[in-house]
């Protein structure tokens, strides 16, 4: 049996954030073709970039759209060039998971939205990481870049989005998952080792429901030093 899978689980336009478009008095729209089609586009010049640029690609990347808006999705893809083959658009994320994991020993489950970055060091890094004891990997230390300011920023959090979940494939298969209270923020309060590397990029393109470049004083410091800023951006392949 083969030691680890690691899958990043990424949300297309399954979670439910109609509430911040109800709270606005705005129709919800992730099932719209304005929506889907300007997600795309920003899942495809940073999500989608940050994945294939991993140097180590032994990973699958499974990301789950509504069913319904089945049709959509694939227009929207088909503006773009095919798919690398470890990248993968489904509605049955739970049953394409359970399939892919069934050889390995242990799963690797990275949380990812669709419009933020990883270090392209990740993937290596999950791979090297060797203890299987505990249940969560977190990385709290990041940047954030707002792509239509042009504007980077130290990013931190006590317990952010940008976690790996670990479990024995048995279990997982069984049923078990980790329990996270109050969301993210229990993250923390699981079994955990922290990564200390910047490993994380939070986006802000305009479109974001919840996130914007000073949210919940996570962005510590701009970074105003355009020698530093350029070589951050470089190391995450933005242009």
């Amino acid at each position: 049996m083969k030691d680890k899978k690691v899958i990043f689980h990424i949300g297309f336009n399954t979670f439910e954030f109609d509430f911040v478009f109800i709270n606005k008095n705005l129709e919800p729209q992730r099932l719209k073709k304005e929506w889907i089609d300007y997600r795309m586009d920003v899942f495809m010049k940073h999500t989608y970039k940050s994945l294939i640029n991993q140097t180590n690609q032994s990973f699958t990347a499974v990301i789950n759209y509504v069913k319904s808006s089945e049709n959509l999705i694939f227009e929207a893809l088909s503006k773009y060039p095919k798919l690398a083959e470890n990248i993968i658009f489904t509605c049955e994320g739970e049953k394409v998971i359970k399939n892919l994991i069934s050889d390995y020993e242990y799963l690797y489950m990275v949380r990812l939205d669709s419009d933020d970055m990883y270090h392209p060091s990740f993937v290596q890094q999950l791979i090297d990481f060797d203890d299987n004891s505990v249940q969560c990997i977190i990385n709290q230390e990041g940047y954030v870049y707002d792509i239509n300011e042009d504007k980077l920023g130290l990013w931190y959090a006590l317990s952010p989005p940008f976690y790996t979940h670990i479990y024995k494939v048995d279990e997982y298969l069984k049923g078990y998952r980790h329990k996270l209270e109050g969301g993210h923020l229990g993250a923390i309060n699981l079994n955990h080792k922290i990564l200390q590397k910047g490993n994380f990029m939070v986006i802000i393109h305009g479109g974001n429901t919840s996130t914007t470049f000073s949210n919940h004083n996570c962005t510590k410091s701009v970074i105003d030093d355009k020698s530093l800023k350029q070589q951050i951006l470089n190391e995450f392949n933005i242009n």
